[in-house]
């Protein structure tokens, strides 16, 4: 199984929307502007951010071992990405420019589905954010993006994410093999939602 496993083609007035929303991205929205794009010049930052082994371990987008080599082609994979209307990769930094947290995009336009994961600075963890974050972070997905699918993964022995998946209301898809970009693979479970099912999940958890 790859994903997502719902493939629904869409037209191509559809799908070009989606790309042309996804090369528009300058940051995800946040009241103190400080997400934005990750650039060549934020190799260091986000070298600094992925040499946490509580941060990195869990992310297969990425190199292992992280070195500042593997960091640089991970972001120019995910600039030519969004050049292509196909993904994106963005940041938060503080007022010392170090890296909070991240959001990694996967988008497939011609589906109108998006796979994205993150990861915040272990210092900033146990503080309630996780779940803020990610309810901020699946609204602007249906709304600044336009899909209408979403996917998540997890390793089998990630527990923490996948209790925050599951108490969101997501249908569990089965489980899929995930391969980084160094061709390691890992064993993962697989969610999906649409955005009316979000808008009824949310309701349901906030009501």
């Amino acid at each position: 199984m790859s994903i997502p496993v719902t493939r629904n083609a869409v037209s191509p007035d559809a799908e070009a929307e989606i790309r042309a929303r996804v090369r528009a991205v300058q940051g995800m929205d946040r009241g103190d502007g400080r997400s934005r794009i990750v650039t060549p010049d934020d190799a260091n930052a986000l070298f600094e951010f992925f040499a946490h082994p509580e941060v990195s371990g869990p992310i297969y987008t990425i190199e292992k071992p992280v070195t500042q080599e593997s960091v640089a082609r991970h972001i120019a994979r995910k600039s030519e990405a969004q050049q292509r209307g196909e993904g994106l990769l963005t940041a938060v930094f503080d007022q010392h420019g170090q890296i909070i947290s991240y959001m990694d995009h996967q988008v497939w336009p011609h589906w109108s589905a998006c796979e994205f994961g993150g990861a915040m600075l272990p210092t900033r963890q146990s503080r309630g954010e996780g779940r803020t974050g990610i309810f901020t972070s699946i609204d602007w997905v249906y709304d600044t993006l336009g899909v209408d699918l979403l996917c998540f993964t997890a390793a089998k022995d990630n527990i923490r994410s996948i209790k925050l998946i599951d108490a969101m209301g997501l249908r569990r898809m089965g489980e899929t093999v995930s391969t980084s970009p160094d061709g390691q693979t890992r064993q993962s479970l697989v969610w999906e939602m649409t955005r009316a099912e979000w808008q009824s999940a949310k309701q349901a958890m906030t009501s």
